[in-house]
């Protein structure tokens, strides 16, 4: 067995499996760990995949399929019937309740956009320094500017009378643990609207089944993965991560090492950790059925948010803040193969009663949430599979302006970082991926840190 690589990259998530693919395409003999049976394919839509790691590894070639591309948002609430958020900017502003929304909504959404798409510039690339403001000029630079200190709910408050359409803009804006009201929240409707999927800017997709993972496996084929491999500990001697030790003691050397979990999983693998962890993150739930009964329009090929008012968000931020399960929470709700993906946010990272005695409780509330809107759904259920919060630094508006290599490098000239929270918002994206392997390709051939 070859103790000795070129690299070695934890985990196999779609970052890890790309910077693997990558690093093994460059001609560095690279090992995969990952401490699962398997890898896992990310559940529910894909907003933010990486088009050019799409195309750097033809993953098309090596299988990636999309059962929907362009999932419209529907935004469900009680009492209100559902808003629908399409692809036609106009076709939406129709659809619009009140005139004021109506008129509002082309202007908001062509700024948004165009301003997303200068910014892209800046978060596909990995920039080593530089502020993304230097990229804008004139009306973009102050509307930058303005975003970037501003919270999302008021930003949306002054621009929107509809409740049910600021709810609804809202769940993008608190990915990853920001609280709707804090500056840089504002930023991240920015960055989403910044992303493309399918050639279409905006869009969310969906996967056909285990396809992304399976891609990307086959892209790497040239990389050794060695699965049920957890990683004990991160060596270092002279400054340098000198590779890895796993559970079994063994050790696996290596010239760099790329950690796709998460940053502050990687500080502990070094026995140091120092970031501020976050408090507030999501958590998936699959829920698997039998036979899936016929789901009304928002729930069937499209994302459908289930969130009343704005203040839904505040307060739920505040019990996840303080340790507790949100009595009532946002959700988004996709239909997948035989299941229904819901995603609640935001929750606490570790609440007070621990996860395992509130996974019941939150599955029953759920449930019972989409059985008001889908009738026999409860029936229907024959399993829950979580997918619960990890431990993650605080997403907040310094990781969305910091120049993108900032976010991968560490103290340790060898050691990259490319979890899904190296991403600017946290997300299954690989762009962090695809960027950690390039620099670490610079120092395999010599460059400087």
């Amino acid at each position: 067995m070859t103790t000795h690589y070129d690299a070695i990259v934890i985990g196999a998530s779609v970052n890890g499996l790309a910077a693997a693919a990558l690093l093994a395409r460059a001609g560095a003999q690279v090992l995969l760990l990952e401490r699962e049976l398997a890898p896992r394919e990310a559940p529910g839509a894909l907003y933010a995949l990486d088009p050019a790691l799409v195309d750097a590894l033809d993953l098309t070639r090596f299988g990636l399929r999309f059962k929907a591309r362009d999932l419209p948002l529907t935004g469900i609430g009680d009492g209100a019937p559902p808003l629908r958020l399409g692809r036609n900017a106009q076709a939406t502003a129709r659809g619009l309740a009140g005139a004021s929304d109506a008129k509002a909504w082309m202007p908001f959404h062509r700024e948004m956009f165009a301003l997303a798409r200068r910014l892209r510039r800046w978060w596909w690339h990995a920039h080593q320094d530089g502020r993304p403001e230097d990229m804008l000029d004139g009306k973009a630079r102050e509307m930058f500017n303005r975003l970037a200190y501003t919270g999302a709910d008021a930003f949306l408050a002054a621009r929107f009378e509809s409740e049910i359409l600021r709810a609804l803009l809202l769940f993008d804006a608190v990915a990853g643990g920001f609280s709707p009201s804090e500056p840089g929240s504002a930023l991240a409707l920015v960055w989403r609207g910044a992303q493309e999927m399918a050639g279409l800017q905006g869009a969310a997709a969906l996967p056909a089944c285990g396809s992304l993972t399976a891609a990307l496996t086959r892209a790497g084929n040239g990389a050794d993965l060695r699965m049920t491999a957890p990683v004990a500990n991160i060596p270092m001697r002279d400054g340098e991560a000198r590779g890895v030790v796993l559970a079994d003691g063994s050790e696996i050397a290596g010239r760099v090492v790329l950690s796709a979990i998460s940053g502050l999983a990687t500080e502990s693998l070094l026995g140091d950790p120092l970031q501020e962890a976050a408090r507030t993150g999501e958590v998936q739930l699959v829920l698997r059925t039998r036979a899936m009964p016929p789901l009304p329009e928002p729930f069937a090929g499209g994302r459908a948010v289930i969130a009343d008012t704005p203040g839904l968000y505040a307060d739920a931020y505040e019990a996840a803040r303080a340790g507790n399960l949100p009595r009532d929470l946002p959700l988004e709700c996709v239909a997948g193969c035989d299941e229904l993906i819901v995603t609640a946010r935001p929750v606490p990272v570790s609440p007070r009663e621990g996860w395992e005695a509130l996974k019941p409780l939150l599955a029953a509330r759920v449930i019972k949430r989409i059985n008001c809107r889908v009738p026999g759904f409860a029936r229907a259920v024959t399993g829950v599979e979580f997918r619960l919060p990890g431990p993650h630094p605080r997403p907040g508006l310094a990781q969305l302006l910091a120049p993108p290599a900032a976010r991968l490098k560490t103290r340790l000239p060898n050691l990259y970082l490319c979890g899904h929270d190296a991403e600017p918002v946290p997300s299954v994206s690989g762009r962090a991926g695809r960027m950690a392997a390039a620099l670490a390709v610079r120092a395999l051939n010599g460059a400087a840190h």
